[in-house]
Order: structure tokens, then C-alpha cells, then sequence
């Protein structure tokens, strides 16, 4: 092993040390009886659902109040009853009882699906619309689109109706649950509603409805800023692990002893500004396992960073990360689009390491040697770069020929360490003095 470079042992600690919990929670609730009734209505002509006691011509009502449910692709609204068959409403044509408030769910939310610092926040529920889904209707895998980068998730409520089928399958990470609502509500007692909350970025599906109907309304969930100013959340159970990990790596004298960085892809999804470059509100809307390393990196006296990677593998020595969003639509590219985002939009060149960094000193590289005097920083990188980050940039490229390329972004967070006995320093690339 080279002198001063971190072993793979010491980086797989790091990165067996970060637990990703489940990216949803669901169960059932019982309601005050008032909260299960739910009225709905077109053209001055207004019904009353009490999922207390249904009747069924009341349901049959809702299903056929319904439009035929589309679905987002690329920001555009899509029919197509082979990907969803389905009936909704807008929220402007429904109104329900139930009282987001007073039902304990934002609790269960903080508890249950957010860590650290995030639990905290102030959280809104946004009534968004309902969906009838009855026999023969189904939704296959998708994403819900974030209308908003405040936007965090979705909370499904399911009313107490008798069906079969329709369960919420979820998917993240190649892990897979299901959540049965069918079953869920069937098994209580008195009626209780069934509940799934979950990220934006979340792949689900709903399975074919065997019979009945089963009734939906979906909150989007946001971030709001606090007015009062925030108390000191101490780390949760993953973050008190990754935390100690971490900690037992900064006392090792032979863990980067004379400092260095390290690199953390994400594993959630968050929407950008267009109208931003800075990339600065990402902090605040940063969710599950990637909260938790921000929190346990800012508990040690750390400043890690967020920046978008951008890796042209055209070109050798091209990987640059930068502060902000590069908007290169209406930019003339010469040369390599890696000088370009170093020089407009303040990116800094890295040497991504390798399993090889882990046999061979960084000076000895010899594909760096060409590239070594544009390297801003080198980065060991303890979790891969994940494509549910990925922002895709054109831009317009001169050289014998102009032509369109494309580039790709990818969100991950970047911590620098000092030397051992000063860990809080920071990192600068030493200049060498001109001969």
C-alpha cells in the first residue's frame, strides 16, 4: 500500500457503516367517524361517501365521477391505459374529513422515515387528488415527479373499502416491499384507513384490482422553513454507528495521515432550480441515508460539500464536480467541456481513485501524468455514483465540425479531512513553485 493512502478495508468500514432504512412506512388508522366521509361532486351536483358504511351506489357514483387517470412523463401528462388504467379526480372536484393535523401521521413521518436534523423540519401535506382503481386496473412501475425541490414524498391514504388485489408494490436499492391494502383494512375490527408514506423518488407499482373498488387520495409532502430556530437533534441509531466508524478512522494515524477527501454518491433523487445555479438549498432537502452522513459529518466539525460530477469519458483527466448547475444550453463548448466547467462554473478537476490508488502512488499514474497539473483534488470514493442523480446537460461543441453533445451530472456529497492531529483543517492543493 502507498504511503498515506487509505486502505480498501478502512473505506468498506466506512461504507458498511452507512444503513439505509426502508424508504417508506405504512400501516392503518382509526379515525374519528367524521374523517371517513369523503364528498365529491361535477357540475353543481354534490355527493356524500361514508366509508363507515358504504353504499355501494354511492361508490359507483365516484368511480364514474372520475377522468381517466394519466401519468407524468418528461413534465407532460401521458394517456396510455396499457401503463395505468385508472380513475381521478382533482383535488377541486373532492373535499375530504380527513384532518392531516390532528392525525398523528406527521409524527409517523418523522419517526418512522426521516433521520436526524430532518425530523425536525416543519412538514406540509398538499392535497393532490384522488384515484378510483376498480376491477382490471392497475399502474405499473413508476416514479412520482417532485413538483417542487421542497418536495420530499407522498402519503397515500386507502379507505376502508371491500376488494382484492391492488396492493403498492415499492421498490429502492434492488430491495423490494408491498404493502397489501386490501388486506390491511380487512383485518381490523372497526374500519380504520390504511396509510403509505414514502420518497419521491421511489419506484411502485400498483398490482392488478381483482374486484371492488379501491379508493385513494394522495398528499405530496413538503419541507417548510421553520420560524423558531431549530434544537440540537442528536444522531439516530444509523447515524451513532456511521458516526463511530468514522470517528475510529480520523484517530488512526495511518488513515490519511496527511489529510485528504472523500466522496459519497447519493442514493435519493432531489429536484434542481433551473433558475439556480447555486446548488446551496440542496442541503436543506436532503433525505434518509444522505441526511445522515451530512449530519454525522457536520457533528464531527466537517464541512462536506454538495456538487454535481460530471465525467466525459472521452476525454482522460475529464472529471470535474462543481458548486452549482452548470446550464450549458445556450454555451459555445471549445475545447474539453472539463476546462470549460472548471472556468464558468467554478468545477475543479479531480482524479477519481481506483482500486489501483490502493497499490500505486498518485504521483506514479501514469495516465495522470499528463493531466497531474489540472488536478484540483483526488477523491477516494466510498460509495458509487447512483444514476437516480443523474441530470443530463447538451450543450453545443466547436471544433473541425460544431456539433450537440450531451454530458451528465451526478449528485454526491465530498468531505475533506485534515492531517492527522488536525482533522478539521482544510484541504489545499499545494502550488509548486515555478523553476
Amino acid at each position: 500500500m502507498a504511503h498515506g493512502v487509505p486502505t480498501m478495508e478502512q473505506l468498506e468500514s466506512l461504507k458498511s457503516a452507512l444503513v439505509n432504512k426502508p424508504p417508506y412506512c405504512s400501516g392503518t388508522l382509526r379515525l374519528p367517524t367524521e374523517e371517513y366521509v369523503l364528498y365529491f361532486g361535477k357540475d353543481k351536483i354534490g355527493h356524500r361517501l361514508d366509508f363507515t358504511d358504504v353504499d355501494d351506489n354511492i361508490l359507483d357514483k365516484l368511480a364514474e365521477a372520475c377522468d381517466v387517470a394519466t401519468f407524468g412523463v418528461n413534465q407532460q401528462d401521458v394517456l396510455d391505459e396499457s401503463y395505468r388504467k385508472a380513475g381521478k379526480l382533482d383535488s377541486k372536484f373532492f373535499s375530504p374529513k380527513f384532518n392531516f393535523d390532528g392525525s398523528g401521521l406527521r409524527d409517523i413521518i418523522r419517526n418512522d422515515l426521516l433521520e436526524g436534523t430532518k425530523a425536525e423540519q416543519n412538514i406540509r401535506a398538499e392535497l393532490y387528488k384522488l384515484n378510483v382503481y376498480g376491477p382490471g386496473s392497475f399502474f405499473k412501475s413508476h416514479k412520482d415527479t417532485p413538483r417542487s425541490e421542497t418536495m420530499f414524498g407522498s402519503l397515500v391514504l386507502i379507505y376502508p373499502t371491500v376488494h382484492e388485489g391492488g396492493a403498492l408494490t415499492l421498490r429502492d436499492c434492488d430491495k423490494e416491499w408491498s404493502f397489501d391494502s386490501a388486506q390491511a383494512v380487512k383485518d381490523t375490527n372497526d374500519p380504520e384507513i390504511g396509510y403509505v408514506i414514502f420518497y419521491s423518488d421511489v419506484e411502485h407499482e400498483v398490482t392488478e384490482v381483482i374486484s371492488g373498488y379501491r379508493v385513494t387520495i394522495t398528499y405530496n409532502l413538503y419541507f417548510e422553513p421553520s420560524t423558531a430556530a431549530m434544537k440540537h437533534t442528536s444522531l439516530s441509531i444509523h447515524g451513532n454507528r456511521l458516526s463511530q466508524v468514522f470517528q475510529s478512522l480520523l484517530s488512526d494515524p495511518n488513515f490519511l495521515p496527511k489529510g485528504g477527501h472523500l466522496g459519497f454518491g447519493l442514493h435519493r433523487q432531489y429536484a434542481l432550480k433551473k433558475d439556480s445555479r447555486s446548488l446551496n438549498y440542496i442541503y436543506d432537502n436532503l433525505k434518509g441515508s444522505d441526511a445522515t452522513l451530512l449530519n454525522v459529518f457536520r457533528a464531527l466539525g466537517l464541512s462536506p460539500k454538495f456538487y454535481l460530477l460530471y465525467d466525459d469519458d472521452d476525454e482522460e483527466g475529464s472529471v470535474v464536480v462543481c458548486p452549482q448547475l452548470a446550464d450549458l444550453e445556450d454555451d459555445h463548448v471549445e475545447g474539453t467541456i472539463a476546462y470549460h466547467l472548471r472556468e464558468w462554473y467554478g468545477g475543479k478537476v479531480i482524479k477519481r481513485a481506483t482500486e489501483s490508488d490502493y497499490e500505486s502512488d498518485f504521483r506514479d499514474d501514469p495516465v495522470l501524468g499528463r493531466h497531474k497539473k489540472a488536478v484540483d483534488m483526488k477523491v477516494y470514493w466510498v460509495t458509487e455514483l447512483t444514476k437516480v442523480t443523474e441530470v443530463k446537460n447538451g450543450y453545443l461543441a466547436y471544433g473541425n465540425e460544431s456539433s450537440i453533445e450531451y454530458t451528465y451530472g451526478y449528485g454526491c456529497l465530498v468531505v475533506s479531512v485534515g492531517p492527522y492531529g488536525d482533522r478539521k483543517k482544510s484541504i489545499r492543493r499545494k502550488k509548486k513553485r515555478s523553476t
